[in-house]
């Protein structure tokens, strides 16, 4: 046994456990995006937890989230019945295309301000309802996440971060949401994303191209774009780049030196 819902992250440091026998002695929070990976997340959630003692937090990146993400989150919840444990929260204090013209493009690693300043930060203001937090991570996203485990102990904020779809494939993704009768986001269908984040540096060619053809974001977005080091020149140069073949006026817009 691993203790009542509300144990202590430190008693599943070293752990080999079981995630589903894990989450369901312990109190939890499901990060849901709107994005398909934390969709299957939470399906899993629904078919494989016995305690209601869990809530949902959606965190909209203030001023880089598209509202229809957040009508879909909030639709779909409601049609599974959970609408009562969604949680919708953000920075009212910053907006992301003021810090993104202030600080570049966020990086990997300890420079990316977007995770921690927009996510991070929100996600630490429920810390007294509970430390552990179930996540729609997979590790054929990214050779970067190759190391990830089912379940991880973050040493320095005392939280456990569990991934119950970590070796999922997207064709399982999609065929465990399909066989749930659940729609994915509309934004997908725009933008080839899911919406939560409408600028984002590891976007494709193909979502870039779609979410600047969407005139009001791609204003905002290439008019914000900074020259603050090779990366972000990079990246904002490629943005640029393919404005061209969408019907903007890329000349009108330049990179903002550092």
């Amino acid at each position: 046994m691993f203790g009542s819902l509300k144990s202590s992250p430190n008693e599943v440091r070293n752990m080999d456990v079981d995630v589903k026998e894990f989450l369901n002695q312990r109190r939890f929070i499901v990060l849901f995006s709107g994005g398909r990976d934390s969709l299957a997340t939470l399906l899993w959630v629904l078919d494989n937890i016995d305690h209601d003692d869990w809530k949902i937090l959606y965190i909209e990146v203030s001023g880089n989230t598209h509202p229809l993400c957040t009508e879909y989150v909030k639709r779909v919840c409601e049609a599974l019945g959970v609408k009562s444990k969604l949680l919708i929260d953000g920075r009212e204090d910053a907006d992301f295309f003021t810090c993104l013209r202030k600080w570049g493009v966020p990086l990997i690693g300890k420079y990316r301000w977007c995770l921690y300043q927009f996510k991070i930060k929100v996600i630490e203001k429920y810390k007294r309802y509970s430390l552990i937090y179930v996540s729609g991570v997979r590790r054929r996203d990214s050779w970067r996440r190759k190391g990830i485990e089912p379940i991880e102990f973050f040493r320095s904020s005392e939280t456990v971060v569990v991934n119950p779809i970590l070796n999922w494939s997207r064709r399982q993704v999609i065929e465990y949401i399909a066989r749930h009768g659940v729609d994915v986001n509309p934004c997908y269908k725009i933008y080839g994303h899911s919406g939560n984040c409408m600028f984002c540096p590891y976007h494709t060619k193909e979502m870039i191209v779609l979410t600047l053809k969407d005139p009001e974001w791609g204003e905002k977005i290439l008019s914000s774009l900074t020259f603050k080091g090779r990366f972000s020149k990079k990246i904002a140069e490629k943005w640029v780049k393919l404005s061209r073949k969408v019907e903007l006026q890329p000349l009108t817009y330049w990179i903002r030196g550092g």
